[in-house]
Formats: C-alpha cells, sequence, structure tokens
C-alpha cells in the first residue's frame, strides 16, 4: 500500500525525541544522535551525516521542540534518486536514497531499511525500517 509523506502503517512503532537540529518536517529521514539518544537531526546530505540509527518524522517541529517519528514498520518518505521495491536504502538530504555496496564500505553508515513500494526520483516510496527491514 503506498502512503502519503509521514503516513506510517497501523503496526508502526513511534518514539518521541526532541529535534536537536533546525526543525524537521513531516516525513523527514532524522538521525537519532549517538551523543543524546532522545534527540535527533535531520540527515544532512553528506553521505556520512548519518552515523546514528534512522528514524522518520510523521509530524513537523520546530527546533527543540518535541517530535513523534517511526523507528520500526512502514513509513512514507521523500524517494532521492529513483528507490525501487526491494532495494536498500539510506538516508541522506532527509530522504531515502538507494544504497549501494560501495556506499557501505565508504560511508559506514546504517541502512534506513527496505523499499517495500517503489518510486521515482521526488515521489514518496514506503520503507520498511528496522531489523525486519533489511
Amino acid at each position: 500500500m503506498a502512503y502519503a509523506l509521514g503516513e506510517f502503517s497501523d503496526t508502526a512503532i513511534i518514539q518521541e525525541f526532541t529535534d536537536g537540529g533546525s526543525g524537521v518536517t513531516k516525513g523527514d529521514v532524522v538521525t537519532i544522535t549517538p551523543a543524546a539518544p532522545s534527540t535527533v537531526a535531520t540527515v544532512a546530505n553528506s553521505d556520512a551525516s548519518g552515523n546514528g540509527p534512522y528514524a522518520v518524522a510523521i509530524e513537523t517541529a520546530a527546533a527543540s521542540a518535541k517530535v513523534r517519528c517511526v523507528v520500526y514498520g512502514e513509513v512514507g518518505v521523500d524517494a532521492s534518486g529513483n528507490c525501487y521495491q526491494g532495494a536498500i536504502v539510506y538516508g541522506k538530504g532527509g530522504s531515502a536514497v538507494t544504497r549501494t555496496l560501495s556506499d557501505y564500505a565508504v560511508t559506514k553508515a546504517p541502512a534506513l531499511g527496505r523499499v517495500t513500494e517503489g518510486a521515482a526520483d521526488g515521489g514518496v516510496c514506503t520503507v520498511f525500517i528496522g531489523i525486519g527491514g533489511i
């Protein structure tokens, strides 16, 4: 089933965090800050910026505000590039990006999850986040 940006399955696990950056928008891929596990920040455009586990914001929040995020389950995120069904994706620029073996070797950034419904660049793909997703 296709989801809108930031829309999630009824079985998804949601956790509340504090925004540790400059705010997040519904559907943003965020990284859970390793030094402060209760905070998140939008993943920047650099491949290596997502050095903690990923989640997806399900609401828009200002800087330092509380924000709920999906940490496990299906959720709609922006596809950066072509995110085809079955692809393993990671976060970049707040979006989901298809990952290659060389990405793993170079960035060592964690996977966001596996695409359950693909989309072309700029579309909304559905990603399963969590252990069952990758």
